[in-house]
């Protein structure tokens, strides 16, 4: 399933704040704690190039769109479940934009403060609208 997936990659790039980078022996454990079957494991590895290869431009996207917060600033739950979304609507072109926001806020539910969603949809919500040109 998908959305176990993305909370194999929130795990992830969690850890990563706070480690060097994971070794792919890592996140193979990651992968196999979460049960994830050979799609949810393309699908995670699919993740997680698209932010690594654009994780400077992803950053700075989230430190434009979070108007008086640096990204230094922002919880840790948090700015991990915005890379995942920004990544996939950013990056992943065959993931409707509002599933990538759901997914995002589901994941700061389980993980972050209740204040979390409110904070992350609103991110996302503006992001989405540049996406699609509404602004």
């Amino acid at each position: 399933m998908r959305r176990n997936a993305r909370e194999s990659v929130y795990k992830l790039l969690f850890s990563n704040q706070f480690n060097d980078k994971f070794n792919d022996e890592f996140k193979l454990f990651i992968f196999q704690e979460d049960n994830l079957n050979d799609a949810d494991v393309l699908f995670a590895n699919e993740i997680l190039d698209a932010f690594y290869s654009n994780e400077e431009e992803i950053n700075n996207t989230i430190s434009n769109l979070s108007k008086g917060y640096k990204l230094e600033r922002i919880y840790t739950t948090d700015k991990c479940a915005i890379q995942i979304a920004i990544t996939e609507m950013g990056y992943l072109k065959n993931i409707p934009h509002i599933v990538s926001i759901n997914e995002a806020l589901e994941l700061v539910r389980k993980y972050s403060t209740s204040e979390s969603p409110n904070f992350v949809n609103g991110i996302l919500a503006e992001y989405k609208k540049r996406l699609e040109g509404e602004l």
